[in-house]
């Protein structure tokens, strides 16, 4: 019984927080949506490949081509869509067409929102 109020307890304490941190942060998007696709250890792999500079095959200071991230990871494209789309839907990259490619790039502001709002929760 007493094991029972104490997971109780604990759940009831962790729904709060996640609660709590589903509230939306400064650029519109959930802060748990936005933890989920950084949980991922490729995505976070991806983020920080695209936070560098001067690694673009199509000449752009920042970001990466898709084609380059299939590159550098060593995955199938259809897989690097997929991790593309989780984080674009978190709002923590942006694409842009450029010809028969896709063209990623980091949004810092909702990359630094993120980081700022989940030390504020915790």
């Amino acid at each position: 019984m007493l094991r029972r109020a104490f997971l109780h307890a604990a759940t009831q304490r962790s729904m709060a927080i996640l609660m709590a941190m589903n509230t939306k942060n400064g650029n519109g998007h959930h802060l748990t949506e936005q933890l989920r696709a950084v949980a991922d250890p490729t995505r976070r792999r991806i983020l920080r490949m695209l936070g560098e500079k001067g690694h673009c095959s199509i000449g752009e200071s920042t970001g990466l081509c898709a084609r380059d991230i299939e590159a550098k990871i060593k995955l199938s494209q259809p897989t690097v869509s997929h991790h593309m789309k989780i984080l674009a839907d978190a709002g923590l990259i942006t694409g842009q067409r450029r010809g028969q490619w896709t063209w990623y790039r980091r949004d810092e502001t909702a990359v630094r929102q993120m980081t700022k709002k989940f030390r504020e929760e915790l």
